[in-house]
Order: structure tokens, then sequence, then C-alpha cells
């Protein structure tokens, strides 16, 4: 668009002679500057119109008021004076307006409360039988009171360990999914993604009893004992080595070390004749298209593959991304839920405890 500022700006000094608000050479160039700078930011927020605020001071240009901002707390930078945060580091400027905030939720439906006062009313009846079985239990018995008070701790604390097994799948489950799939040639140092491909290994280790080259492989050897007494195992083996990821002429380094190695079962079958020992093989042979997810590192020329944190190694498997990623959410549930039926055993078992020794 093009400038109107050499067209305005006699009438600027010719207003401000008349209102008397320009009585000097200096106030006419200030006011001059005002409305150039002015026109570049606010002017052309209006379409290129002068607008003018009635003050008792006089008239005001208000393109020269939008310019006005504030500097950063915590970084200096500077903000246009409606910013809320920010720009630059997302420091609060001011508190945010009510409008910005949650909107209310609406009153719960009645089925809701109906069936919320069902499923009480339920689970305290199973607990009162729960309870009563066990106190009659532990009468018929004889065990002592704290037979129970140990055992409901005992299940309380399993619960809290299965709730802690449960939070950290689901921390995982969350950062897997959050990883994107993408191929390796659109991939940049630092990124955490998921990436498919052939396994290509120089170095591959070769387990017992089957000659295939594999980047990773885990067996057992289980042996039957005489009689019915069963298998018993007899030897476990786990090997890995570092290998390259290829996709298409692209291709990333993955250290062994920095993933978890996610196999399928590749045989299982016996290794005698009288069947009296058997093998379950769960291998990722060289060639196989395996899914990878890591965190992108080194040099744009030879890449590797790291952890994706601290606390969580990367991911090789023969799944696709959603799949692996819907069996790690899977056992955060079963986790989940096998945590609240040790606390709640656990619980129910203490008063059990406190009911019959009293």
């Amino acid at each position: 668009m093009r400038s109107r500022w050499p067209r305005t700006a006699p009438r600027i000094i010719a207003w401000g002679i008349l209102t008397g608000q320009l009585t000097s050479v200096p106030a006419a160039a200030m006011r001059l500057g005002a409305h150039i700078g002015g026109h570049a930011a606010g002017a052309a927020l209006q379409q290129g119109r002068l607008v003018w605020k009635k003050t008792k001071d006089g008239l005001v240009l208000l393109s020269s008021v939008m310019l006005e901002h504030n500097e950063c707390p915590r970084c200096g930078a500077p903000n246009l004076d409606s910013e809320v945060c920010c720009f630059a580091c997302g420091a609060r400027l001011k508190a945010l307006p009510k409008r910005y905030g949650p909107r209310p939720a609406g009153p719960a439906p009645w089925p809701l409360w109906v069936g919320l006062l069902i499923a009480l009313a339920l689970f305290g009846l199973v607990a009162y039988y729960a309870v009563s079985w066990l106190a009659g239990y532990r009468d018929r018995a004889a065990l002592p009171p704290w037979y129970l008070l140990a055992g409901g701790f005992a299940l309380v604390v399993a619960g809290q360990v299965a709730f802690w097994e449960a939070r950290r799948r689901d921390a995982r489950s969350w950062r897997l999914r959050r990883a994107p799939e993408l191929p390796l040639s659109r991939a940049h140092t630092g990124d955490a993604v998921w990436a498919r491909g052939k396994v290509v290994c120089d170095t591959p280790v070769v387990p017992a009893y089957f000659p295939q080259e594999c980047a990773y492989y885990h067996y057992v050897l289980r042996e039957r004992e005489q009689g019915e007494a069963g298998w018993r195992v007899s030897d476990r083996q786990t090997k890995a080595v570092d290998f390259r990821l290829m996709d298409g002429d692209e291709a990333v380094y993955v250290p062994s070390g920095c993933v978890r190695f996610d196999a399928p079962v590749y045989v299982e079958t016996y290794v005698d004749p009288g069947a009296t020992m058997q093998v379950k093989l769960w291998a990722i042979p060289v060639g196989l298209r395996v899914s990878l997810c890591g965190r992108i590192a080194g040099q744009t020329s030879r890449p590797r593959v790291d952890a994706l944190g601290d606390d969580l190694l990367g991911v090789v498997t023969w799944r696709s991304p959603p799949d692996y990623v819907r069996v790690v959410a899977r056992r955060a549930r079963l986790a989940l839920l096998a945590g609240w039926a040790l606390t709640v055993g656990g619980v129910l078992s203490a008063i059990a405890g406190i009911i019959s020794g009293s």
C-alpha cells in the first residue's frame, strides 16, 4: 500500500497551528515524526485512515498510541500493550482476562447421579460380604487377627507398586504417542520420531540351534523332567548388536544399548528326537522390516539414534507404531486395574482383621 504521509503532512501542521497545539517548529516536527512513524504500523491497521481522539489536552493521533509496548520482565523483549504473554519467552505480562477462562460445565444429567448411587450401593454390598467372609474364614482357620492386618498391609503396598508401574507405563505410552512417523529423509537432529526400515547388520549374532543371522535374539531352552514334574528352564540367553536401519537410500545407526527390542516369536520347537528339549526363540533377523522410535542425534551425514530420555529407551519393534502404542497403553490399563484390585482387597482384609480381633 502506497504511503499517504506526504499528502497528509500539511494538514497535520495546519490543523495544529489553528487549534493552538503547535506553537513552535520543534513541536511541529515531533507531531510530524509521530505521524510518519505511526503510519507504518498503527495507521496501516486502520487501512490508511488517520484516527484522532479528542481528549482534554487536545486531539491525539491513535496511530502513535498503537505503537506503545511493554518490555518483558524476564527477557526484555518488546511486546504490544495488548499482549498477555511474551512472544519471545512466554512469560506472563498481565493477568488473564476472564473471557479466556474455561467455559462453565453444565449440570450433570440425573441418570449419571443415579448410576453412581447404584454403583456405590453395589460396592458397599460386595465389600460387606467380602469382609464377613474373611472374618469367618479367620475364625474357622483359627488364625491370629494380625494375619489379616499384615496381609491387608502387604496388599496395599503391592497396590501402590502397581499404581507406580501404571504411571510409568502411561508416561511411556504418552511419549511414544507424541513421536510422529516420518521417513528418515525428513528427520532432523534432535527429533524424536518413528521410522520404518530394514535391519542391516555387519556383525550379526547367530543363536544356538538355528543358523539365522540376527541383530537381536532371546531364547529359552526347557528340558522335560522325569515323571510328572513338568518342564524346567535349563538355559536362557539374550544377545544384541548394533545395526543400521535402511529406509531407501537413507540409513541411521542404532546402538543396541539405547533401544529396547520387541521381537516376535521366531520359532518354537523340539530340538531332540525324544521331544525332551524345547526351544523358544524371539528374534529380529537381518533383513526384517521393523519400526524404530528414538531421538535422532549425531552429525547430519552420519546420524544415530539415542534414547528418548534419561529414563526411557528407544524402541525397536516388529509391530507398526500404532499397534505398539496400543500394546503399551493396554499394559498401563492392566497395571492400573491391578493396583485398584490390590488396594481395595488390602483395605477389606485390614477391616476384616480389625472386626474379627475386636
